[in-house]
């Protein structure tokens, strides 16, 4: 297959693989997975694939996390390369694919296929707009040679193929890929265990959480179950803690790092003494959490929590006068449940 054959199969492969992605519009962050077999290990790396499709987009269209992901695999088949190319979306689904076959020792015209596919798959009003002038540049020969550039047949795909951006549709992909950084609302519950009462508490969390794709800020309001602990003397301390929680936090993907601020009641009392008596407390503290919040399915979370809390209103439990329990000066919970997005 000839250079400029091949590159024409790879704008109608990556034309026909745009065109079948529904995410794919133009200016979509998206993740780059590139590998080779030991034998098309000579083929450029993926630095230069990434290299050769920001020079045809004009920018660099790759980032660590996106939404969607381009897949590429070259392997060596019977003498020949094989380059397969899927689009993979959010959900780890494939909207789009494409195979290009070269001979092994033309491999770097193999990836410059690839590189063109993929430039049209994610911005073909970019890519089909630049690729003419350098192939111009690229395969202009001398007129006194009297050969004829065979620049014609690749812009006649071109115009076979006009850019998505001069479409009406353009501007709905445009609102579609707004829309995915819409305002989401989302509903959570958890069960916790805790370090900040006498003894090894558990309790429950529920509350919601509003957000884009890189910030949201949750509410929740949470009960620590009593928790006692045994006296030297006789009897027992016990503690609980009804509370409120807003948490405002920066995430990525499955990741979330954020801060708190609790607010509630902190109840104590004496059991199994002479005269004991219930304290009900203002409680108030400061902290930060850790969230991986992997998915499940559909719109169901898997949500795990580390918290670290520092008591911003120190409460002592006293006994025949003498303290038995305080809050600690820092306390830690962990946390697991769901988390349903709307």
């Amino acid at each position: 297959m000839t250079r400029h054959a091949l590159h024409a199969a790879a704008l109608l492969g990556g034309c026909a693989l745009s065109a079948s992605s529904a995410s794919a519009a133009p200016g979509d962050a998206t993740r780059l997975e590139y590998a080779r077999s030991t034998g098309a290990a000579a083929c450029p790396d993926r630095t230069a694939l990434k290299a050769a499709v920001s020079k045809r987009l004009g920018y660099d269209p790759f980032f660590p996390a996106a939404r969607q992901t381009i897949v590429v695999e070259i392997t060596d088949l019977d003498g020949d390369l094989r380059a397969q190319m899927r689009l993979v979306d959010e959900n780890g689904m494939i909207v789009g694919s494409r195979e290009l076959r070269e001979k092994a020792e033309q491999c770097d015209e193999l990836v410059a296929s690839l590189a063109l596919a993929i430039s049209i798959a994610l911005d073909p009003s970019a890519a089909l707009g630049a690729a003419p002038a350098r192939a111009t540049k690229e395969d202009s020969v001398d007129p006194a040679s009297g050969e004829t550039p065979p620049e014609p047949a690749l812009a006649s795909l071109a115009q076979e193929h006009p850019p998505k951006s001069s479409r009406p549709g353009a501007h709905q992909d445009a609102a579609s890929l707004r829309n995915l950084d819409r305002l989401r609302l989302a509903l959570r519950s958890t069960l916790f265990t805790d370090t900040g009462a006498p003894a090894i508490a558990f309790g429950w969390r529920l509350g919601f959480d509003l957000g884009r794709s890189q910030y949201r800020f949750a509410a929740e309001f949470s009960q620590q179950l009593p928790a006692s602990k045994e006296l030297a003397g006789g009897g027992r301390a016990r503690a609980s803690l009804l509370t409120g929680t807003f948490a405002p936090c920066l995430v990525s993907d499955t990741l979330a790092g954020c801060g708190l601020l609790t607010l509630g009641a902190l109840q104590t009392r004496g059991e199994g003494i002479p005269y004991p008596s219930t304290q009900s407390t203002f409680y108030a503290a400061l902290g930060a959490r850790f969230e991986f919040t992997p998915r499940l399915f559909g719109k169901l979370q898997l949500v795990t929590q580390v918290d670290a809390l520092k008591p911003l209103t120190p409460v002592s439990l006293h006994v025949v006068g003498a303290e038995v329990w305080h809050t600690p000066f820092f306390t830690f919970a962990v946390g697991a449940g769901l988390r349903l997005r709307f």
